[in-house]
């Protein structure tokens, strides 16, 4: 179950804070600085098993991708993601190193 909710919980977020920010003042801030942030917190926080957060990633993603399409209208926003994914892969990649 924790491991379900470790899953989980981010890409929740990430519609809570994209809802919260619906009439569009705050979104640029988000996109730009607290998305980034919550990718790179998922790659510390990924436990050792790479299945999870590849699954979270996923659900991150998509709980990314088609909010920011259907409510803001922003058009492709998967740039964005894949360079959001390498550094949530690359802050795994550095816990896992430090953590040796």
């Amino acid at each position: 179950m924790k491991r379900i909710l470790k899953i989980i919980i981010p890409s929740m977020l990430m519609l809570l804070l994209i809802y919260l920010w619906r009439d569009g003042k705050d979104i640029l801030n988000g996109i730009y600085i607290a998305f980034p942030i919550m990718y790179i917190a998922l790659g510390i926080v990924s436990t050792d098993f790479k299945l999870e957060l590849l699954i979270s990633l996923i659900f991150l993603s998509i709980s990314f991708l088609i909010p920011i399409n259907m409510i803001f209208n922003m058009g492709n926003c998967i740039d964005l993601v894949i360079i959001y994914n390498i550094l949530s892969f690359i802050s795994y990649l550095i816990k896992k190193k430090i953590k040796k």
